[in-house]
């Protein structure tokens, strides 16, 4: 579109050697005018100077004839000679009439008449000679007249040699004629030999420069077709040195052009180790750094992302296994959990039915006479569950253990994901969050299963202590029956022992329920972050191939 505008915008192009002609033509025809006026009046003047002389040179010769005549000779048929030689008509006058002469007027000469009055008194009267131009019976001659004197030494007549104005005008008129046909003639084989001349020189080479600059305009360099453009212009001159100026022009433009394409289309192939070997000059010395730049930058970047990507493979492998133990933690974890809380459900089970049975005792101690056989089965129901409290709180001391030892592998993982995050850098700040929350999930873990562990080691403490007070019940009610009375006091002591356990119960099923979300919590975490893995695996797998395709100097 641009190139059709530009060449619609364009002015329609006049060959500079039909300019150069024209200007040379016109200069020509205007030096020839000029020289054919100036001609024209410089023969006007050397013809009228010479007829002039011819004039003068005539009357000389007729004094000479007259002055060598002989008697009786024909006077006219001498005049008519001397005509004929000299190119003029002659007259002799004696005094102021004509003689003799060779002028005619209606085909006869004309003798016995007079010479005018002006000239008669110059030439007769005063005896001077009279050069110039006269009318002699209506003609108007340039001519010569000259006095001639007798044996006395005067005056008595005058000769004549004069030239018609108006033949000599027709005779220049056509001697002017002939200039100009030669002048012109001489004009046109210029005119035809300047431009074959500027056509050869000039024109010729010039189209052929334009045509390659054409060309070029259009990029058209032969690289497509492998031909060379040649303008063939060879002259020692300006033209000459043009010619060869473009022809190195378009050389270099081709070796700079198919140089950088074939880098180009390396690059374009995967292939970075491809190199420029020419020497670039003047402003092409820039697109050679710039290319030189290019190539380096990407070597670079690509050996960089080749070697993040190794490490991103090797890191999404070791994140994954750890996500895998992880995920296998936090099964184990959980199923250890529900057995807590299953052992902690049948142990507020049990103190439940230890407190029902401490009120019944108490409410049974106003009768301690009639139901002391009672209270002492009571007591030793309430003695039997006191043991299996202690033996189920030694279970859930063992899987506390097995919890803050889970914590515990929970914590180094995620301190193995967070130096594998560190080490995938930009690629691995997902899995750096992961591992940051797990491992705050493994120490709620462990704070929640050691302040459990205390609950219950409280809740042993307590259930210890209130066997001890079941065995001093049973041996006093065996003992003696009076001693209801303090039966009902250590009752009271065994109730409020009960209830301090059935609120440690409490608490120790509310630990496990944080234990349990916890729990869950790091099972969805580990699970997301074996899934996060594997993606990262696939990504960091997919980039090694699209790596592979890339020709790395560094890495060749």
């Amino acid at each position: 579109m641009e190139k059709g505008q530009m060449k619609k915008g364009r002015k329609k192009i006049r060959r500079i050697g039909k300019k150069v002609g024209n200007v040379v033509v016109i200069m020509q025809a205007v030096s020839v005018v000029f020289a054919v006026a100036v001609c024209v009046f410089m023969y006007n003047s050397l013809v009228r100077s010479m007829q002039q002389k011819i004039c003068t040179n005539g009357t000389n010769m007729l004094a000479r004839e007259l002055d060598r005549v002989a008697d009786g000779e024909d006077i006219n048929k001498m005049l008519d000679g001397l005509k004929e030689r000299m190119g003029c008509e002659f007259t002799i006058f004696e005094g102021d009439t004509r003689a003799y002469s060779t002028v005619t007027q209606n085909g006869e000469r004309v003798v016995g008449t007079k010479l005018a009055s002006d000239l008669c008194d110059i030439v007769l009267e005063q005896g001077r000679t009279y050069v110039g131009e006269a009318d002699i019976l209506g003609v108007k001659y340039l001519c010569s007249y000259v006095p001639t004197k007798g044996a006395d030494g005067k005056t008595d007549g005058l000769i004549f040699a004069g030239i018609s104005i108006e033949e000599a005008e027709e005779e220049t008129a056509r001697i002017i004629s002939y200039a100009i046909i030669i002048s012109v003639a001489v004009i046109i084989v210029s005119i035809i030999l300047l431009t074959f001349y500027l056509k050869l020189k000039v024109s010729g080479p010039l189209g052929k420069i334009t045509q390659a600059a054409m060309q070029m305009e259009k990029g058209e360099l032969g690289l497509a077709d492998g031909r060379e453009i040649e303008i063939g212009v060879r002259s020692n001159d300006e033209i000459g040195l043009l010619g060869e100026i473009f022809e190195n022009t378009i050389r270099n433009l081709r070796s700079y052009i198919g140089e950088i394409s074939d880098v180009l289309g390396a690059i374009a192939k995967g292939d970075l180790t491809r190199d420029t070997h020419q020497d670039y000059t003047g402003d092409f010395l820039a697109i050679k750094k710039s290319l030189e730049s290019i190539l380096s930058a990407l070597n670079q970047t690509m050996g960089q992302i080749a070697a993040s990507a190794i490490h991103v493979s090797d890191g999404s492998d070791q994140v994954s296994a750890s996500a895998q133990s992880l995920a296998q933690g936090a099964t184990e974890q959980a199923s250890a959990v529900t057995e807590i809380s299953t052992t902690i459900s049948d142990i507020s089970e049990g103190a439940r039915q230890t407190s029902d049975a401490a009120a019944e005792v108490g409410s049974f101690v106003n009768q301690a006479g009639a139901q002391l056989g009672i209270s002492i089965e009571s007591v030793k129901d309430l003695s039997d569950s006191m043991e299996r409290i202690a033996s189920d709180s030694k279970q859930i001391s063992t899987i506390i253990a097995t919890i803050e030892n889970i914590a515990f592998q929970i914590n180094i993982l995620s301190l193995n994901a967070a130096v594998e995050a560190a080490r995938a850098g930009a690629a691995g700040k997902g899995f750096a969050v992961v591992a940051d929350e797990i491992s705050s999930l493994a120490s709620k873990s462990d704070e929640a299963a050691k302040a459990t562990k205390d609950l219950i080691e409280s809740s042993a403490v307590t259930i210890k202590e209130g066997g001890k007070v079941m065995n001093r019940v049973s041996e006093a009610l065996e003992r003696t029956g009076q001693l209801a009375g303090n039966v009902t006091t250590k009752m009271e002591q065994v109730v409020d022992a009960v209830e301090k356990q059935t609120l440690a119960m409490e608490q120790v099923a509310t630990g496990v329920e944080q234990i349990s979300a916890v729990v869950e919590n790091n099972s969805a975490t580990s699970q997301e972050c074996a899934a996060a893995s594997e993606e990262l695996s696939n990504q960091s797998g997919l980039l090694k191939e699209l790596i592979s395709t890339f020709r790395i100097r560094n890495h060749r």
